[in-house]
C-alpha cells in the first residue's frame, strides 16, 4: 500500500443516507418555513431563529455524520472524530477491535475509538460478522505486513494474531484443551463448563490493548492459543488431539520471547495446583514456583500457584 492508494472509511451507507436526508430537510424545509413566516407575519426574530437553527443542524450533520473518518496510509492509521484526531504508527498498534462506540485502535500508550465504524452489542453477543469486523480484519492484515506472523513453512505451522471476531473460536479451543485435562478439578456433573463466562472473558481480552492474543495453526487449522501481557502468560492451551507435537512449547517460547523483548526480567504464569500435567510441563522447560497462591475465578474456585521463568538475556543482580 502507498499513500497514493490510501484508504478512507466513513460512516456506513445507511447512516450517510439518514444524515444526508436530515441535512437536506434542515437546509431546505426550515429556510422555506422561515421565509413563509416572515412573509405572512412580517416578524424578523422567529425566521432569524429558524435560520440559526438551520445552520446549527447543518453543522451538526457535517461534524458528526460526514466529517468523522478512518484514514489509512502506509505509515499510519488516523482516527478523525468530531472534535479530536488520534494517530497510530503501524508498529505500535496492539489492538484493533469493533465496539458499540466505535472501532477500537490502541497501543500500549493509549487507545481511541473511531466513531464512524461501529458494531452493536447485539451483533457482538451473537457472533455476527459486520462491516466493522471486515474493516478490523483488513487493518490487522496491514499490521501483519509490518510485523509478520511466525511461520514454519516446512512444518506447516504458523502463529498469527487472533482476530477480534474469533472470541467464539478461542472459547471452543480453551474448552477442548481444558475439559479433559481438568475433569478431576472441575467435575462436569457438578460444575458444567462456564462457556458463557469464558466467551465473555475472551471478548474483553480481545479488546484489551495491553493483552496479546495469538493462535497457532497446524496445516491451516487452529489447534492452540496463547494470551499474554507485558510480563504474564495469562492463557495457554492446545487441543487434546494435537498435544505431544511441541505446539505448547512453541507457543510458550513465542510468548516469552515477546515478553522478554519488551524488557521484562521475568515471565510469570498461573497454574492450578492440582493440574499436575501442566506443572510438570512448566518444570520441564525451566519454570519454577514463586510461592504465591490465589483462588481461580470459576467454581469451586480451586487454588492456583504462580510460576516464574527468568529472562536469560537480562543482567543478573550482583550481591
Amino acid at each position: 500500500m502507498s499513500d497514493q492508494t490510501r484508504r478512507v472509511w466513513r460512516a456506513g451507507s445507511a447512516t450517510l443516507v439518514l444524515v444526508s436526508a436530515f441535512a437536506i430537510t434542515a437546509g431546505v424545509v426550515i429556510p422555506i418555513l422561515a421565509y413563509l413566516i416572515y412573509r405572512n407575519e412580517s416578524t424578523f426574530w422567529l425566521p432569524a431563529l429558524l435560520l440559526v437553527l438551520t445552520a446549527l443542524a447543518l453543522l451538526y450533520a457535517w461534524r458528526f455524520g460526514i466529517h468523522p473518518r478512518l484514514l489509512v496510509t502506509d505509515q499510519t492509521v488516523e482516527i478523525i472524530n468530531p472534535f479530536r484526531r488520534h494517530r497510530f504508527e503501524w508498529d505500535d498498534i496492539t489492538v484493533i477491535a469493533p465496539g458499540e462506540n466505535g472501532l477500537l485502535i490502541g497501543s500500549e500508550d493509549h487507545a481511541a475509538e473511531a466513531w464512524c465504524v461501529q458494531k452493536s452489542n447485539f451483533a457482538s453477543r451473537h457472533g455476527r460478522i459486520t462491516r466493522a469486523d471486515r474493516i478490523a480484519n483488513e487493518l490487522l492484515d496491514i499490521v501483519e505486513l509490518h510485523d509478520p506472523p511466525m511461520e514454519d513453512v516446512e512444518a506447516g505451522v504458523r502463529i498469527r494474531r487472533a482476530r477480534p471476531d474469533e472470541g467464539r473460536l478461542l472459547t471452543q479451543l480453551e474448552r477442548a484443551a481444558s475439559e479433559r485435562a481438568l475433569a478431576h478439578v472441575f467435575p462436569p456433573q457438578q460444575f458444567p463448563y462456564p462457556e458463557s463466562a469464558v466467551a465473555r472473558r475472551w471478548r474483553q481480552v480481545l479488546r484489551d490493548r495491553l493483552m496479546h492474543v495469538y493462535l497457532l495453526e497446524a496445516q491451516d487449522r487452529p489447534v492452540g492459543y496463547v494470551a499474554f501481557n507485558e510480563d504474564t502468560v495469562a492463557s495457554l492451551g492446545v487441543v487434546p488431539e494435537q498435544t505431544r507435537h511441541g505446539y505448547g512449547s512453541t507457543l510458550l517460547d513465542f510468548a516469552c520471547m515477546e515478553i522478554y523483548d519488551g524488557g521484562a526480567r521475568e515471565a510469570y504464569c498461573w497454574v492450578l495446583t492440582d493440574n499436575h500435567a501442566a506443572r510438570a510441563f512448566y518444570r520441564a522447560v525451566g519454570w519454577s514456583e514463586t510461592g504465591d497462591r490465589r483462588q481461580s475465578e470459576y467454581p469451586p474456585h480451586p487454588q492456583s500457584l504462580q510460576l516464574m521463568h527468568p529472562n536469560p538475556r537480562a543482567p543478573r543482580r550482583s550481591l
